[in-house]
């Protein structure tokens, strides 16, 4: 998350899954995306999204804020950045015991030279996370994100 688009639309949409998650499995902002403490503290003040310190006790769900978004899968030498998240991680983001109920990750990246179409991309995306055993979906608008879950349950309750 860069200082300079603190308070776009983007994170309006950001507030909202804050609000609408309280109740079932509350956000939490993952800190390496955020890489100073006052810009921690504004976004936290802006969303309503605390960031994620400590497993927090109870059913929780993360926020990944990359600067772009994902990274293809089977990308050479993948490895995630203030710009960019991989599919492992945020798999590995995902316990299959209770705890993380859903991960909610940015994703506006496009890879025009890959041959493949925004829409083909993000399915390729949400293939590897099956693969992984995942459940997911994409909220595509002005602001996409990749929904991931660990399990039916959790997705259908998202």
């Amino acid at each position: 998350m860069k200082r300079e688009f603190l308070g776009d639309s983007y994170d309006a949409v950001k507030r909202m899954w804050c609000e609408v998650l309280a109740p079932w499995a509350p956000l939490y902002a993952e800190l390496q995306f955020f890489p100073d403490e006052q810009l921690r503290r504004d976004f936290t003040k802006l969303t309503g999204i605390q960031m994620l310190t400590d497993k927090p006790k109870g059913n929780y769900s993360i926020l990944n804020d990359p600067d772009t978004g994902i990274i293809m899968p089977g990308a050479q030498n993948p490895k995630v950045t203030s710009a960019h998240v991989t599919i492992d991680f945020i798999a590995s983001q995902l316990p299959t015991k209770k705890g993380c109920r859903c991960v909610i990750t940015f994703d506006q990246s496009d890879y025009r030279n890959s041959g493949q179409s925004r829409e083909e991309q993000r399915r390729a995306k949400m293939c590897r996370l099956a693969d992984e055993g995942l459940r997911c979906f994409y909220y595509v608008s002005h602001a996409p994100f990749l929904f991931a879950a660990s399990d039916a349950e959790a997705m259908e309750e998202l």
